[in-house]
Order: C-alpha cells, then sequence, then structure tokens
C-alpha cells in the first residue's frame, strides 16, 4: 500500500464492484478522507455513507477535481456519458482506471490525450477480497501508475499484469469463471438430492469439498492431475465417474464453453 501513500481515491460508480474497491482500500488502512465517491443513485450514495463514512456526491466532476486517481466502476453503456463529463476536469492528468468490460485502451486514449490509463478486469470474488484482476496499462502510463493499479486491485484478492491482447481470454476464463463454479455447484446439488441426500446435507458436502479442494490445491504445489490420482483408485467410484465425464466430452465442451465467452467479448469490445 505504500504507492497509494498521500493520493486521493476517487471511485465513480458506488456499485457492487466500486463498493468492494472502497471496501479493500479501507479494510487495507487507506484513510476514509482519502476515498471519494460520486454514484447518481441515492439509494446508493446513502449505503456508501452508512457503511463508509465517506464523502460522496451525485457529481462525477466533483469527484473528478480532486483525486490523483479516477477509478470508473461504471456499466459499458453508461461510459461515453461519464467520459465527456469528466474529459474537461482532467487538467491534473489522474490515473484513470477503468473497469467496465469491453472498453479498450484504444478507445480511452483518443477520447483522453496525454491521460494515464489502465484498464483492469476483475471478477465478483474481489466483493469478499478473494478476486482476481488483469490489468493492461495505457500509453502514457508509466511504472508508479503500475504500481498504484497493482495495490488498488491486491486489495481485494490477486492481481497480475498482462497485454491487453488477452484481455477476451481473461473475461473468459477469471472475468466469467465465479459463474461456472455456480453453475457446477448447481449441478452437483441437484445430482446429489437425486440420490436422497437431504438439500442441507447436499449443500454442505458439497462446499466443504470445494473448500478443502482449493486449500489441497494452493497448499500442495501438485498438479490437478497429481491430486486426481490421488482420489481415483483403479476400479474403484472416483474412476466410474470420470469415465462419464470423459465419455460426455466434459473436457472439449468446457474447452467450447470458454471460447464462446472470449469470442461474445471481442464482439462487444469498443475500439
Amino acid at each position: 500500500m505504500k504507492s497509494l501513500r498521500g493520493v486521493t481515491i476517487g471511485v465513480i460508480g458506488a456499485g457492487t464492484m466500486g463498493r468492494a474497491l472502497i471496501q479493500g482500500l479501507a479494510a487495507r488502512g487507506l484513510s476514509r478522507h482519502a476515498i471519494l465517491a460520486a454514484d447518481p443513485n441515492p439509494a446508493a450514495r446513502r449505503d456508501v455513507r452508512r457503511r463508509f463514512h465517506l464523502a460522496v456526491t451525485g457529481e462525477n466532476g466533483r469527484v473528478a477535481d480532486r483525486a490523483d486517481i479516477l477509478i470508473l466502476a461504471v456499466k459499458p453503456q453508461q461510459f461515453s456519458e461519464v467520459i465527456a463529463g469528466i474529459a474537461p476536469r482532467l487538467a491534473r492528468r489522474p490515473l484513470i482506471i477503468s473497469i467496465a468490460a469491453g472498453i479498450t485502451l484504444r478507445w480511452l486514449q483518443a477520447r483522453l490525450p496525454g491521460v494515464p490509463l489502465v484498464r483492469v478486469m476483475p471478477n465478483l470474488a474481489a466483493t469478499v477480497g478473494s478476486g482476481f484482476s488483469a490489468i493492461a496499462l495505457g500509453r502514457w502510463s508509466t511504472a508508479r501508475h503500475r504500481a498504484i493499479a497493482l495495490a488498488v486491485f491486491g486489495a481485494v484478492g490477486d492481481v497480475v499484469e498482462v497485454p491487453e491482447r488477452c484481455f477476451d481470454a481473461i473475461t473468459a476464463v477469471s472475468g466469467s469463471g465465479p459463474a461456472y463454479v455456480f453453475f457446477l455447484v448447481q449441478a452437483w446439488e441437484a445430482a446429489a438430492r437425486s440420490l436422497g441426500l437431504p438439500k442441507a446435507v447436499a449443500e454442505r458436502a458439497i462446499r466443504q469439498t470445494l473448500k478443502g479442494s482449493t486449500r489441497l490445491l494452493e497448499a500442495g504445489g501438485e498438479p490437478p492431475a497429481a491430486l486426481i490420482a490421488k482420489v481415483a483408485s483403479k476400479g474403484g467410484t472416483t474412476e466410474a465417474a470420470l469415465a462419464r465425464l470423459a465419455k460426455r466430452r466434459v473436457v472439449e465442451h468446457f474447452a467450447e464453453a470458454l471460447r464462446a465467452a472470449a469470442n461474445r467479448s471481442k464482439a462487444l469490445s469498443w475500439s
């Protein structure tokens, strides 16, 4: 958090991700006086004031005037209006961090010449401090701006820098990734119920199995194949289940699903 000492961070858009970032930064010790927020929704403003005791306004320009770092946590369909509104207020060249899906650095650079930019793809788990975010730097960003972006998104989970050309893949893998896990859990629970397990038992067994399996992945440094081999004994129950998944070409179908997400991300991008 050394990179954030002495700076003022403005969050434009106090929705789910905006609030997650505010919460993460506050939890890491950033003073509430160093964080500003703006949102057109009065209910969102009231929630931010109540939860974080921050200065919050309905006017984006007031935040743009004061912030050294501006995080644009608004939906893509709102982006053109937000950029048009704050562009005349950026004479001090604050760092602009965009988390809007599909808004490319090229699009931003054309409208904010000379302004340092960072594009970020976070995911929903940032709301519980366990997110995964990827960042890409714009033309006028420096090593200091990189350190700032890494610190901001490190406050809500893990973060890596990748070339922007990887963002469609990142969107498919980690941006959409939580939904794949929830889809699996939903199917797993339904299958468990069909075997006769009570709902509460099925939910508890599956959630703890997911939690424990994740800890095994993180703790041992072993690849998934080695861990599978530890569970799947020859001729046993796990082998029977895995054989059925292989017969149904689950691996190929999953790869197709990610390609579909990446292709859709590319189609939705603003260049």
